[in-house]
């Protein structure tokens, strides 16, 4: 009763009384009504004269004589239309009758199929004489249970046997039966509990409780539940939902089973008559203690919700006959008779029911057992949370929030809390919004900052470290906050969990000062996050501990290796090792880092110097700027000079690459001459060498660099004589230096004399006397070159008289052929045989074997295709006008190109040489010579630039013995003549000849 007390009562149910309008007791008239079933949309009703009636949804009656005695139980299926009736016979046997509704008879009842007579006794042949006459009482069925797809029946007898019917209830074949077991008294209930896996029947009398398991035929088990029993109609099997099975009513309490012990009791108050289960709730129909008992008796009908703990009704029926469940509701139906429906109320209604009574904490129980989404169990508990804040029970309003997440708005929640004297709520909330993951970045920033003004280290620990070393928000913004309250430590062991390497290396340099720690801590990370965190603190870093700085920006570049790694790899003690791949940054990423730190840079730079290929021509570059510069900076003195020794070093080596152009100007800037002059020289720009030596008068390094540089560029000497003879010199040249000037001008031809002339008149120091000498040698060297010329122009001149002779014999006279010896083979000539104009003479066939064309001489072909060269090449260069321009304006003698190029006769067209020279007098006949015939020959094939002549002669026999020429030949034929000039022109010389072709 205490626990009774404790379940709040409420009023879900909606009652109807007398639905039915009075057609079931005007059925019914005079009988009793003594047992109800519902099923298959129909609510079966017997009574004491053996009639079944049946209500439809629509309330429409029907009844049909089903025994001749009372109907003691009925039987109906949700799946089936079948109906099982019992009743006692006048023989004092039970009768089980199967009907089918759906199969009318003739005369429109339904038809019976099947009728039973159980009988538990063993057979009358078996019986023993020896068995008293009072244990032969004949047994009847008190209870009866079918499985719900009519293949399996239990029926219960007075005398405590149980007995099973297998196979299909409705047809006699098939069906066996035997008795399972007899319990000590008779049986109250029976109930069929089926499952997937096993079938159980529950077995209650008015002293015991079984549980049977009768999943196996021929195996059954027998377990007992409990020593006390029930009184029939008190026991009821429970839906899937509950824990526990089967539950039973006795006087004291509600007691609930499985199928293999005793589950907890439920202290209700009443003498208990009927007890059923409709949609999770436990109707109980009990009277008061000490009231009146009969069938027409008031009873209290109870509702529970187990669940919930909670009465859902509670009401006073008169005559309770039976409960059924049917057409989605709950029926009673009372002795009178009449028919009560007992509605349940949609759950909005029984919301709003708790809601007016500030029961939320049974609302929110209901919602969950009702299966309400999480959205409305999270407005119900936001209900009850605003119920409880308004009555000033923060810490239990906030519990009720916690459990809306991740539903309600925590904006909503928050708003609430803000206030100082709530922090610690507020700081609850928060909390648990990270632990669901639903934190945003603003929740993360308030949540540490009420940790942080709540000065709770502890509590800071424990949200930002967990035992994985995870944390439940988000780490950048916790390592900021955490920052700016001032909490370094906490924020550093954050950021050095989640290897957020920018944040632990921002709280190590610019809240902790400590670079020494951030040096450490780089050397433990990997090449890229290393090399990427350097070029972000690299500058501050070198600023605070330079030497340090420079050594890891060294090892960056080398063979790095972070400092926590260990020097044999775990997979390598496995097997052989095997080299590793070296990993290193390229040096050009951290030049911008050595700007400022040039003492730093010069050893940075100088390491990486070491290894080949390591500086690019841009590093190269900037490490002279900083040699440069730190000379430019040291005093006079050794430290100066051995940095211009390093300056001069890297200048000079030629396998540093850098910007020459750049390393020029860095050296005029500050000021480093030495440097700036070898630049110079290697730049070949000797001109700005020569001035820059002229302007500080060292005029010795001047002709130094002249005699050095001679080979290549001997034109220098003319550079010289122009800064020695300048007309803005102060002073007089020393004569020594202006005679070695010209004497390396004359001897390489590099200017004419009166060229010098000129450049030394421009000087005002220098006199007449200081160059006689070289005047002399001038005068001297071109009266001999004059004579020579003259002697060589004479010498041409009669060598062009006498070919010019040749030329005329050979056009005027006939020429007699004396040779007696082939020019080939040097044997004795014989007919036939080849004669030339130019004197050979041959076999015929010792010419047609070494002859390349039948029109040439074998032994002058050579000779004559290198004058045939000579021409064809001047033809060529007539043309190349650019080529003659360019020699012209590089000689030193402009004159003798010029006469070099008419003595070739370049500006002279052969076209014209026709005319220079008559036609030869010679022609081709048997006998004689026809000057006038040959000459038209002779004209057409000048103009055809052949360069040889020949003439073939050939023995026949002779006709005409006058006018023959010579002795050994009886006759020639001229087959071809020809004339070509070839010439050659120097300088002061001509030479001509020509060469004739018979044709």
């Amino acid at each position: 009763m205490a626990a009774l007390l404790q379940w709040r009562k409420f009023s879900f149910f909606d009652v109807k009384a007398n639905i039915d309008g009075g057609k079931l007791a005007e059925a019914v008239k005079d009988a009793e009504v003594t047992c109800t079933a519902a099923g298959r949309g129909h609510v079966y009703v017997g009574d004491t004269s053996g009639w079944v009636h049946s209500l439809t949804r629509q309330l429409k009656l029907d009844s049909f004589q089903a025994h001749d005695q009372a109907v003691n139980s009925i039987a109906a299926f949700d799946h089936t239309s079948v109906v099982i009736t019992v009743a006692d016979g006048k023989d004092g046997l039970s009768q089980i009758k199967v009907w089918a509704p759906d199969k009318p008879d003739v005369h429109g009842h339904p038809a019976c199929l099947r009728t039973i007579i159980p009988d538990p006794r063993p057979a009358s042949g078996s019986r023993s004489s020896s068995v008293p006459q009072q244990a032969m009482k004949v047994p009847r069925v008190t209870a009866i249970a079918v499985h719900p797809n009519l293949s399996m029946m239990a029926v219960g007898f007075s005398d405590g046997a149980i007995m099973l019917y297998r196979g299909e209830v409705s047809r006699e074949r098939g069906s066996k039966h035997r008795v399972l077991l007899t319990v000590s008294s008779g049986v109250t209930s029976l109930h069929i509990r089926h499952t997937t896996r096993a079938t159980h029947l529950f077995i209650t009398s008015c002293t015991n409780i079984y549980c049977l398991n009768c999943t196996v035929k021929d195996k059954e088990t027998t377990v007992e539940l409990d020593s006390v029993g029930c009184q029939p109609g008190c026991a009821t099997l429970a839906d899937g939902r509950q824990e526990h099975h089967f539950l039973v009513a006795r006087s004291d309490a509600i007691y609930s089973y499985t199928s293999d012990s005793r589950g907890s009791c439920y202290v209700f108050e009443g003498e208990k008559s009927l007890v059923a289960w409709f949609r999770g709730y436990l109707i109980v129909a009990s009277t008061d203690k000490g009231g009146p008992v009969g069938r027409v008796s008031d009873q209290n009908i109870t509702i529970y919700d187990l669940t919930n703990k909670l009465v859902a009704l509670s009401t006073k029926v008169q005559g309770l006959a039976g409960v059924v469940s049917e057409w989605g509701g709950l029926y009673l139906v009372t002795a009178q008779p009449a028919l009560i429906h007992m509605s349940e109320k949609d759950l909005h209604s029984k919301f709003q029911l708790l809601f007016k009574k500030n029961q939320f904490d049974i609302a929110i129980s209901l919602a969950k057992t009702q299966c309400c989404d999480q959205e409305e169990v999270a407005e119900i508990l936001r209900q009850y949370g605003d119920w409880l804040y308004s009555k000033g029970n923060h810490p239990v309003a906030m519990d009720q929030y916690i459990k809306t997440i991740p539903h309600l708005e925590p904006s909503y929640v928050i708003r609430k809390y803000l206030d100082t004297q709530h922090i610690h709520n507020l700081t609850t909330y928060l909390q648990a919004l990270h632990r669901s993951g639903s934190a945003t970045a603003d929740h993360t920033s308030l949540l540490l900052n009420c940790y942080t003004r709540l000065r709770d280290t502890k509590q800071l620990d424990e949200f930002i470290m967990s035992k994985d070393g995870a944390v439940d928000c988000d780490v950048e913004l916790g390592v900021r906050v955490c920052r700016s309250a001032g909490y370094f430590d906490h924020a550093l062991a954050l950021a050095a969990k989640h290897k957020l390497h920018h944040h632990h290396l921002a709280i190590l340099i610019d809240d902790k000062k400590d670079y020494v720690a951030a040096l450490r801590y780089i050397s433990t990370l990997e090449l890229e996050e290393a090399k990427a965190n350097v070029l972000r603190y690299g500058s501050v870093l070198l600023s605070h501990v330079a030497d340090d700085t420079t050594e890891l920006l060294i090892r960056l570049c080398t063979d790095y290796k972070p400092s926590n790694t260990p020097i044999i790899r775990e997979g390598s003690l496995d097997g052989y090792l095997t080299p590793e791949e070296p990993v290193y940054a390229d040096p050009e990423d951290f030049e911008y880092l050595l700007v400022g730190h040039s003492e730093q840079a010069i050893t940075f730079l100088e390491k990486m110097a070491t290894i080949p290929g390591k500086l690019s021509v841009k590093l190269y570059t900037t490490l002279l700027a900083e040699y440069l510069h730190q000379y430019s900076l040291a005093p006079e003195g050794q430290e100066q000079v051995a940095l211009g020794e390093k300056v001069m070093e890297l200048l000079r080596s030629s396998d540093n690459e850098y910007c020459r152009d750049h390393a020029l100007l860095l050296c005029d800037k500050l000021k480093f001459y030495d440097g700036k002059l070898l630049l110079w020289e290697q730049a070949g720009m000797y001109e700005e060498l020569l001035s820059w030596y002229a302007e500080r008068g060292d005029m010795e390094s001047l002709l130094a660099v002249c005699a050095r540089k001679s080979q290549q560029y001997p034109r220098l000497w003319c550079s010289a004589l122009k800064l020695l003879t300048s007309s803005t010199s102060v002073s007089a040249p020393d004569p020594q230096h202006l005679m070695t000037c010209l004497t390396n001008i004359e001897q390489k031809g590099l200017l004419p004399p009166l060229e010098v002339v000129d450049e030394l008149a421009n000087s005002p120091h220098i006199t007449l006397g200081q160059v006689r000498d070289y005047l002399l040698r001038v005068v001297s060297t071109h009266s001999a070159t004059l004579s020579t010329e003259t002697a060589r122009t004479q010498q041409y001149s009669q060598e062009t008289t006498k070919m010019r002779d040749t030329i005329h014999e050979l056009r005027t006279s006939a020429t007699q052929f004396t040779a007696t010896k082939c020019n080939i083979c040097n044997n004795e000539l014989e007919l036939p045989s080849v004669h030339f104009l130019c004197r050979h003479s041959f076999h015929q066939h010792c010419f047609e074997s070494y002859s390349e064309s039948d029109s040439d001489c074998p032994v002058c072909l050579p000779e004559n295709k290198k004058m045939l060269e000579v021409i064809k090449a001047q033809e060529t260069h007539r043309s190349q006008h650019d080529q003659f321009h360019e020699q012209l304006e590089r000689s030193a003698d402009s004159f003798s190109v010029v006469a070099d190029y008419l003595g070739r006769g370049v500006f002279t067209h052969l076209h014209s040489l026709a005319a220079m020279y008559p036609p030869l007098n010679t022609t081709k006949n048997q006998n004689k010579v026809a000057p006038h015939a040959v000459a038209v020959n002779v004209e057409q094939n000048v103009k055809d630039f052949a360069s040889e002549a020949r003439i073939r002669a050939t023995e026949i026999r002779p006709k005409h013995a006058k006018g023959m020429v010579g002795s050994t030949f009886h006759a020639f034929q001229f087959r071809s003549l020809k004339a070509d000039c070839e010439c050659w022109r120097g300088s002061a010389k001509a030479q001509w000849v020509l060469v004739g072709k018979d044709d």
